[in-house]
């Protein structure tokens, strides 16, 4: 008679796990489409400020004339209002993460912006790439396919293991302070093996923020916050990319 009754109502809890999967679910394939959505559209806006424009500029650099995208010569010599211009973007995105349409909107408008920022580092490697002075023939496409295959290893690695990875927080907080230091004081160094160092040890700090933000992505009863959450892979995706770019563009000498 126990037995009868006990799985009369063992099937009650069935329908609540299978809803809270179907939720858990639908949030991640937003979050994740957001976040490739964004990769494309920074990617249209690198392109656009590396290609517009580009057949009618003219640039003289020491001595000689080159061809400069306006817009990227915009943004190299005005690179203060350049950055001003992109943290605030970001943190209006932040600002509106949680509005409907308006945070999709900002959020697009962002990683727009973020291209456009660092088109004239994309520039730069293709015309060290061009005089043989770089690690890599193509810098920007193997940068992008490198930071695409670890993005996606470590994703993979949070997902399958399932392992909670909110122990990394302290550490992680403490080395992006350390690094912007570091980085602050690379300003002033023109050693190739110190930004080499900086650049190194930014490819692992973001990597690990991909294994403690996916974990915490996983984990996560918040659904509302679906382009807070894209927002956060891109600036991950972003700096693995920068920071491997600027490894790959290294030269092939060491001073």
């Amino acid at each position: 008679m126990s037995y009868g009754y006990s799985n009369r109502f063992a099937g009650f809890g069935q329908p609540v796990a299978r809803d809270e999967a179907r939720s858990r679910v639908a949030f991640l394939r937003k979050v994740y489409g957001l976040f490739f959505g964004g990769v494309m559209v920074a990617t249209v806006g690198a392109l656009v400020a590396l290609n517009l424009g580009a057949e009618s500029s003219r640039l003289v650099v020491g001595g000689g004339v080159a061809r400069v995208p306006p817009l990227v010569a915009w943004v190299a010599q005005h690179f203060i209002i350049s950055l001003i211009v992109y943290f605030g973007a970001g943190f209006a995105v932040n600002a509106v993460r949680r509005t409907p349409g308006v945070n999709i909107a900002a959020l697009f408008g962002f990683t727009f912006i973020s291209g456009v920022y660092i088109a004239p580092l994309l520039f730069l490697a293709g015309v060290l790439a061009s005089g043989g002075q770089t690690l890599s023939g193509n810098p920007v496409r193997d940068a992008f396919l490198l930071s695409s295959a670890a993005f996606g290893g470590l994703t993979g690695y949070a997902v399958i293991t399932k392992r909670d990875f909110s122990f990394l927080r302290g550490f992680l907080s403490m080395g992006f302070f350390v690094l912007l230091g570091a980085m602050l004081i690379g300003m002033f160094i023109g050693s190739s093996v110190f930004h080499l160092a900086i650049a190194s040890v930014g490819v692992l700090l973001f990597g690990a923020y991909v294994l403690y933000d996916t974990s915490r992505l996983l984990r996560t009863e918040d659904r509302s916050d679906a382009v807070g959450a894209a927002l956060s892979l891109y600036l991950n995706f972003l700096n693995l990319f920068m920071f491997i770019l600027q490894i790959l563009m290294s030269s092939r000498s060491r001073d």
